[in-house]
């Protein structure tokens, strides 16, 4: 009897020994990551202050002002004692005492946060079937705005989460960006912040961050201006729906990189009778191409420049081109509305060969530009295998997703339904280079604005500011060569 009704005690102290245990690990995790993000200074103060109570374990000055304080609970017997105590012994019980405090302190932000997001899941009402809840078991900082709070679901699907985000943003106090199902599924990442993204950028408060050739602005995220290299991507997929404001980030795009790259030479392929790059075709070193016969023409001859290229690179003994030294320029091929070069769709039989065609073009390009400097960006309002191959769609790392109206498109672009879930906001999107993914705010330029920079460029052109290497790739004669054997066998590959 005796035995059974100690047991459940001998449960309780367990339980609270695990659970004191398990506290203490997540502070050191937790103070561990914050310490980590600290700037040189701070650690550099933390460290500073362990050598300060070596100081006051040699001199015993903290316990004398001890007894300046409180004399009568600290005696000048007690501070004589104290001080015939090992000076190891001494600075060991003060730093520990000063390692909790300083552990407590660096961890209990985030491990705070942690219980209050787990109340607020409770309080949005989540719960499974056996009425338990789901609880954050990691938190960590991603910027000094943003954390990612990692959920052990308990059972409870995404959709429950997803239909009371407006409930969780408001138990938790912070602006939930998104909710991702985690590497395992049973884990599912939230996504906090506590600063909103502007819903309007202007170009000219941005462009001054990509001033290298080859870089451009993405947008701006949370306090900061995102930029890309073109060169190191490098091709590029720009989706989303109509209005969202895909044409005018790759009008944007394409202005901030012909500002910072006086060599590049560009091939602006807008089947929307040429609307949205209307502004750029006075800039000598752009050609706006809005039928699909002269696209493909182009696109031959852009092949053809590819090979010429590669058997420079073979033979100058080079990886790759370098603008000054082989006197060739970075190429933009810019595809608007893609779609309409490549789907078979409802096409005839001459249409299809076209389409066939250009595919098959595009993939070589996309397959081999890299060390050749020709670079590609599509632009489309949605992705399938009839609008952008797969093989096309495998070659390019680069990707900017603005809204789209399913799951499904936002899984095709960026892997998951992150564009899906994108407020109605023009120039609000995805930004996802390899596994990296950012909500921005993209920058907006007007028409009139894009045509005076434009004027400005052509005029440096013509004084000669602005040397490019080489004429127009357009301008030259296509001549239909055999390919070479080495050429044949990497696209094979």
């Amino acid at each position: 009897m005796g035995k059974e009704k100690t047991k459940p005690g001998i449960e309780r102290l367990i339980e609270n020994v695990c659970s004191f245990l398990k506290a203490i690990y997540c502070y050191l995790i937790h103070a561990g990551r914050k310490f980590s993000s600290l700037s040189a200074h701070s650690k550099i103060n933390i460290l500073g202050l362990f050598v300060l109570l070596y100081i006051l374990s040699v001199t015993n000055f903290h316990f004398w002002m001890m007894h300046k304080a409180w004399p009568m609970l600290f005696s000048q017997q007690f501070v004589r004692n104290m001080g015939m105590i090992s000076l190891p012994v001494k600075y060991l019980l003060l730093s520990g005492f000063t390692l909790l405090l300083v552990v407590k302190f660096l961890g209990w932000s985030n491990i705070s946060k942690m219980k209050a997001v787990t109340k607020g899941l409770k309080l949005a009402g989540l719960k499974n079937a056996g009425g338990i809840g789901p609880r954050a078991t990691d938190i960590v900082n991603l910027s000094p705005y943003r954390q990612k709070v990692s959920i052990d679901s308990e059972g409870v699907p995404l959709e429950e989460f997803e239909r009371k985000k407006n409930f969780i943003r408001s138990c938790v106090n912070s602006q939930v960006e998104a909710i991702i199902e985690g590497d395992e599924p049973k884990y599912l990442d939230l996504y906090l912040t506590n600063k909103l993204l502007p819903k309007r950028v202007s170009y000219g408060e941005v462009c001054s961050h990509a001033l290298k050739p080859g870089q451009f602005v993405i947008g701006k995220n949370y306090g900061q201006v995102i930029t890309q290299n073109l060169f190191d991507l490098p091709h590029m997929l720009v989706a989303g729906s109509t209005g969202m404001g895909k044409s005018y980030f790759l009008r944007q795009m394409l202005l901030n990189l012909l500002e910072n790259t006086p060599d590049l030479q560009v091939y602006a392929l807008d089947f929307k009778e040429g609307i949205s790059m209307k502004p750029f075709r006075s800039h000598p070193r752009v050609r706006v191409i809005k039928d699909v016969t002269h696209a493909i023409t182009i696109l031959e001859k852009i092949e053809s420049e590819m090979k010429k290229r590669f058997k420079i690179l073979e033979e100058t003994d080079a990886d790759v081109i370098d603008p000054k030294v082989h006197k060739r320029d970075p190429i933009l091929v810019l595809i608007d509305e893609c779609s309409m070069l490549y789907s078979l769709v409802a096409r005839g039989k001459s249409e299809k060969e076209s389409a066939l065609k250009a595919t098959q073009i595009t993939d070589n390009i996309a397959k081999l530009s890299r060390a050749a400097r020709i670079h590609l960006v599509l632009g489309t309002q949605k992705i399938t295998k009839e609008t952008v191959s797969t093989h096309i769609q495998e070659n390019i790392e680069g990707r900017v997703c603005f809204k789209v109206t399913s799951i499904q498109g936002s899984a095709l672009v960026i892997g998951n339904k992150a564009a899906k879930d994108l407020p109605k906001i023009p120039g609000r999107a995805i930004s996802k280079v390899s596994v990296d993914q950012e909500e921005v705010q993209t920058p907006f330029i007007t028409t009139e604005e894009i045509k005076q920079r434009v004027a400005r460029l052509k005029e440096d052109l013509d004084k000669g500011k602005r040397k490019p290497n080489q004429e127009m790739v357009s301008e030259v004669k296509l001549r239909k060569e055999k390919v070479e054997d080495k050429f044949a066998e990497v696209v094979k590959t």
